[in-house]
């Protein structure tokens, strides 16, 4: 017993045994995937056996949007339009409205052959997307590969170099592509290129495993920190920026996929097997801001930040004003003010936004948090 104790007490720490709540309690599902918190009030999901894809508002329930069609990882566009990774029988990523009208074909066919499993994807700043292809049926393509969708539409493999390739995220700064793999621990890191390539393959970390068994990577989601929240066999992994286990998030189910959302970006849900659960985390998600450039000015003050409703900015005078919220949608608009001009944002939602401000031929921006 002497022996088993500091075994258990590390276990207990490293779990962390995290409260997580089921959500749906009068409400079943068979195999649910793909995540994505809209930044106004509701939750997009896969059920990926009942090839269905549900809408969840938090206190309001589920309805479906979309019938017939097997589909998993999802990402929310500039435009409130969902990008998404439909498999069989048509293997394809697309772009689809919240409504579940797919409005457009992305890519359907690499070399002229179609895709194995298109399995997860990730949003650059300039609307490129990266989306890993593993096969867990019929293999067509020649590798189990993560590819990007340039802007044009052009798409190309990134890397070829994996077993099954899985959950896939970028960096707060976007400079970082970070790409797991179902069947083995080590989760890599890609430096990325302006031409959206992205080199340099090396090992971030390494998830823990159940004995004997390979690590189950999944979806994954970052942090406004830089930390990394990874699904897999053994619950949700935590990660910091340098690639040192912090927790893991254990699920009554096993973990597929991950997305923060609620009003500040801390409500983390987790996809696990036939059921959708929630646990509340410390740091917000990372906003994501995907139609307006990359922080110029992270020094622009803005305050108080948090803010109460009222926001002043940091500067004598400017020409206009923007406010974006997480989904990178414009939100709100002004011609010319100054620094002791109150801007008013109590009428929106709490949560994090950015702002962007044009002064004296240059663009500053910065985010800031909401709290009413």
């Amino acid at each position: 017993m002497k022996l088993l104790l500091p075994f258990l007490l590390l276990f207990l720490f490293e779990t962390g045994f995290s409260q997580v709540t089921k959500l749906n309690t009068s409400q079943s599902f068979q195999f649910v995937e793909g995540p994505v918190w809209n930044g106004k009030g509701a939750l997009y999901f896969s059920d990926m056996n009942a090839k269905r894809v549900y809408k969840y508002i938090p206190g309001k329930g589920f309805s479906v949007i979309r019938n017939g069609q097997t589909t998993n990882g999802m990402a929310m566009d500039s435009t409130g339009n969902l990008m998404v990774c439909e498999q069989g029988p048509t293997n394809q990523v697309v772009q689809m409205d919240t409504l579940g009208v797919v409005k457009k074909i992305l890519v359907n066919r690499y070399n002229g052959k179609s895709f194995n499993n298109p399995n997860d994807l990730c949003i650059d700043k300039k609307g490129g997307i990266y989306f890993s292809d593993p096969t867990w049926n019929a293999q067509t393509q020649d590798k189990q590969a993560v590819y990007y969708i340039k802007p044009t539409g052009e798409c190309i493999r990134i890397n070829g170099d994996f077993q099954k390739p899985n959950g896939n995220c970028l960096s707060t700064d976007k400079k970082l592509l970070y790409v797991d793999d179902s069947n083995d621990k080590n989760v890599s890191v890609f430096d990325v290129q302006p031409d959206g390539t992205a080199i340099n393959k090396r090992v971030f970390c390494v998830l823990k495993a159940n004995p004997g068994s390979v690590s189950g990577a999944d979806g994954m989601r970052i942090d406004s920190d830089g930390n990394l929240y990874i699904a897999s066999g053994v619950g949700v992994q935590v990660f910091d920026k340098n690639g040192v286990a912090k927790k893991i998030i254990t699920v009554p189910e096993t973990a597929t996929n991950v997305a923060f959302g609620g009003k500040d970006l801390k409500t983390l849900f987790i996809t696990a097997g036939t059921s959708l659960y929630s646990t509340q985390v410390d740091i917000p998600g990372n906003p994501l801001y995907t139609s307006v450039s990359e922080l110029k000015s992270p020094d622009l003050a803005v305050f108080p930040n948090p803010s109460n409703g009222i926001l002043h900015i940091g500067l004598e005078k400017y020409s206009s004003l923007k406010v974006y919220n997480v989904s990178g949608q414009e939100v709100r608009s002004e011609k010319g003010g100054s620094g002791s001009k109150p801007i008013d944002l109590r009428s929106l939602q709490n949560g994090w936004y950015l702002v962007k401000v044009e002064a004296n031929k240059s663009i500053y921006t910065t985010k800031f948090l909401l709290q009413n």
